[in-house]
């Protein structure tokens, strides 16, 4: 389920804000695949970036949301294979992610 926001306006906007769940982004046909990539691949970096604050202890969270984002972290990789993203999780990386070129 989407919220106001329109997906012109989507670009000034946190993915996650405008969608309740990566999937809903996925599904949402208003949205051209070369689109959805990007805003997945936003929502990816905002993930991991609450991840590397909490371990830097930046923020003030408990475990049980750390999982909730690991989890939901792991629902947006999914989506983004599923549409065809071939970047390597696993290859060395950023700790935001990904290839440093893509950072």
């Amino acid at each position: 389920m989407r919220s106001m926001n329109q997906p012109d306006d989507l670009g000034q906007t946190d993915p996650s804000r405008a969608y309740a769940s990566p999937r809903a982004l996925v599904d949402d046909a208003t949205l051209s695949r070369a689109r959805k990539l990007a805003l997945l691949q936003q929502w990816e970096y905002d993930l991991r970036s609450m991840q590397v604050a909490t371990e830097e202890n930046m923020t003030v969270g408990s475990d049980q949301a750390a999982g909730a984002n690991a989890e939901q972290l792991r629902e947006v990789r999914r989506c983004l294979r599923a549409l065809g993203d071939e970047t390597d999780e696993h290859a060395p990386s950023t700790k935001h992610g990904g290839s440093p070129e893509r950072s």
